[in-house]
């Protein structure tokens, strides 16, 4: 939220969007007032990663591991790992599909990163029977 009020203040904006406010969140670099495309906003993650990339080889051999990471990482890798977050997170899985914009849970539910202990936990605490 602190990088997107800085953003917003940049391109002189109030730092959070009023309710009737109907400027896109992302703008192009000058004037124009029209949303950045999908592509471009793919470019300028892809950009960031590779920027990262560069910079973490040049620390030294110890870092390539964390850069062939970073080398594989995509916009899409973005959404996943906001996806798992907001599912570890105990956000509710139809708020985690609305959000990515899935339509079916089952999409939604690769999300899901439960380990035996809190399986049972939660099935223990939640079922309606309450055995």
């Amino acid at each position: 939220m602190v990088e997107l009020n800085r953003y917003r203040r940049e391109s002189g904006r109030p730092p959070f969007p009023s309710p009737n406010e109907e400027t896109p969140l992302l703008l192009p670099i000058g004037r124009r007032r029209d949303a950045l495309t999908r592509a471009a906003v793919r470019n300028i993650v892809k950009g960031i990663f590779e920027g990262t990339v560069e910079r973490l080889r040049v620390r030294g051999p110890e870092f390539e591991g964390k850069a062939s990471l970073v080398e594989k990482a995509s916009a899409h890798w973005l959404r996943h790992t906001a996806g798992s977050h907001m599912a570890d997170g105990a956000v509710d899985l139809r708020m985690v599909r609305d959000n990515l914009g899935h339509e079916s849970l089952s999409t939604t539910s690769q999300y899901l990163h439960s380990d035996e202990d809190n399986r049972h936990k939660e099935t223990k605490s939640k079922h309606r029977i309450r055995w």
